[in-house]
């Protein structure tokens, strides 16, 4: 009905049953959709491997989704179904100034989005202040040295202000973490990441074949 929506998190219900929810069918009804990642046990470990995870389903769907839509499900759309479009999800006058950048390179605007790793993260905003990012770009923006720590991504130099925000550092973080769980960052695809290939023994192994109905 009107005002529905939906939160897709497709590589949580692919691990965990195979295949995932319908969102073309929920968008040509008109329906929101907005893209989370449930869990780290069954989901990915952040949004950009979550945004992989459709564009590769997308694929079942013939391109259903632009790349813009897909980035739409993550911002505005997103803001939109829970009830904060008034204030996050799109850069206009006004909203919270909640902002990453990513590095382009070669790629299309939104293409570059659905295809950044660890190291293409330009910047991140929190409200207009910055929280991670290329080192230049946040020491130019944080005058103030002792707030962020600078740390190896990908062979990128960044900077993180984990001393701002919760007055303690990356090391000392990982020290109290169990040794099982997510890295902070991965070059690539992430160690031992659930799979987005849908599958089920007997029925089908997620290849694509000329048999496919769809």
């Amino acid at each position: 009905g009107e005002g529905t929506g939906l939160v897709w998190s497709p590589r949580s219900n692919t691990v965990l049953y195979g295949r995932t929810a319908e969102a073309p069918v929920y968008d040509r009804l008109g329906a929101l959709i907005a893209l989370g990642t449930d869990w780290t046990a069954s989901g990915s470990v952040h949004l950009l491997r979550e945004l992989a995870c459709a564009s590769s389903w997308n694929t079942y769907w013939d391109d259903h989704f632009s790349d813009a839509d897909l980035v739409h499900m993550v911002t505005d759309w997103a803001a939109e179904l829970l009830g904060y479009g008034d204030v996050l999800g799109s850069l206009v006058p006004g909203k919270a100034a909640d902002i990453a950048i990513w590095r382009r390179g070669d790629r299309d605007a939104y293409g570059a989005i659905l295809e950044a790793g660890s190291q293409d993260v330009v910047l991140v905003l929190r409200g207009g202040t910055p929280l991670y990012g290329d080192a230049t770009v946040v020491a130019a923006l944080e005058p103030d040295g002792a707030a962020c720590e600078t740390l190896d991504v990908c062979t990128e130099g960044k900077r993180l202000c984990t001393p701002r925000e919760l007055d303690t550092t990356v090391a000392t973080l990982q020290g109290e973490m169990e040794a099982d769980v997510y890295g902070l960052f991965f070059c690539g695809v992430p160690d031992d990441e659930p799979t987005c290939i849908p599958s089920r023994p007997g029925e089908y192994d997620g290849s694509v074949t000329p048999d496919d109905i769809d």
